[in-house]
């Protein structure tokens, strides 16, 4: 039995060396020591999970209404439109690719009220033309932090990208029923009715399949129907104590933790057949972001030997901090946010 044990300690460390790989961030800062100090402040910031729509890691996505589906695609893709209206005031559309067997998003085209976006790892163009982060015009405003390039239109749409495997949309409960792609059609109610075609069940790849946008002169095969996966070891262990651990004490009440616990497993099985270093980091990620939308905090569940993550010069990670940097001319910027908090690196407290 101990024997049995060791093999799989060793077999766990490996799978966990292939998802470290891709977890550094970079970037560099001036640090500038605080001279004042000020009380904290805690701004009130409501659940916003029920209007959010994600995709990350190994093909996952939850959409508006709640399912959490597994679609592998490698094509064009709608994520998000505005349908059923005279006037399209949005329509996001993504591309995964594989680096190194690691799903990866590399390029996502908006059109928001008639402005063209698109982003990919290095470049942003508006209107087919190379921009500058921060950007602001025309209602837009686009900017880079540690980790996410996040976008907000005046029409109340909030896109938020880490740059590798996660996409996460936040929109105005006035876009309720009036969405299509693979987010879903944002009614309040799970499977219906993306996931029936004429009172038909579908499948979420035949679901993913009719989401799919060909160029003018593209042809992209679907991805074909898998054989369950032969997942003989026990994995289930690490991701519930994970998910379940005091890091998201603040969290199960609010986000719904079965689901990511067997997406997790999922990762776990995936790896261990494909060698894909998305493995369990990308998903308990995710299942944080949602905890802060869901208006909770996360405390830093990542450890040097699960998942670490690391920062430049004297930038700390954080799982949970406001999005609001303080500044020289607004030192008190982060106290009145009433923004959800974000993971990334920041600096230390007191300094910025």
């Amino acid at each position: 039995m101990e024997f049995g044990r060791r093999i799989w300690l060793q077999e766990w460390a490996f799978l966990l060396a292939l998802c470290y790989t891709h977890q550094i961030v970079s970037s560099e800062v001036k640090i500038i020591q605080q001279t004042s100090t000020n009380p904290v402040i805690t701004p009130s910031n409501p659940a916003h999970n029920g209007r959010v729509c994600s995709t990350w890691g190994n093909f996952h996505f939850k959409t508006f209404d709640g399912d959490i589906f597994y679609y592998p695609g490698l094509c064009n893709y709608v994520f998000a439109s505005h349908c059923n209206t005279a006037y399209e005031e949005f329509n996001i559309q993504i591309r995964r690719t594989l680096v190194e067997n690691i799903p990866t998003i590399h390029r996502i085209a908006i059109k928001l009220e008639g402005v063209a976006v698109e982003l990919t790892k290095d470049v942003v163009l508006i209107n087919s033309n190379r921009v500058q982060l921060p950007y602001s015009q025309a209602g837009i405003t686009i900017e880079r932090s540690s980790i996410y390039v996040k976008v907000v239109s005046k029409a109340d749409i909030v896109f938020m990208w880490n740059q590798r495997d996660s996409i996460l949309l936040e929109l105005h409960e006035k876009y309720a029923n009036q969405t299509c792609g693979l987010c879903g059609d944002f009614n309040g109610i799970p499977v219906y009715n993306e996931f029936y075609s004429n009172n038909i069940r579908m499948t979420a790849l035949q679901f993913g399949n009719m989401q799919k946008m060909d160029g003018p002169t593209e042809y992209c095969e679907d991805p074909i129907p898998s054989p369950p996966d032969n997942c003989t070891n026990n994995f289930d262990d690490i991701c519930q104590k994970t998910l379940t651990s005091f890091a998201f004490a603040d969290c199960n009440g609010l986000v719904n933790v079965s689901e990511y616990i067997m997406a997790c497993q999922e990762d776990l099985c995936r790896s261990e057949e494909l060698k894909n270093a998305s493995c369990i980091c990308d998903t308990i990620a995710e299942y944080s972001r949602q905890c802060a939308h869901a208006g909770g905090e996360p405390l830093n569940w990542r450890t040097s030997k699960l998942c670490p993550k690391t920062c430049p010069y004297n930038m700390q990670y954080s799982e949970c901090r406001s999005p609001c940097t303080d500044t020289c001319t607004n030192p008190e910027r982060s106290q009145f946010c009433e923004e959800h908090c974000m993971d990334g690196c920041f600096c230390p407290q007191g300094k910025f």
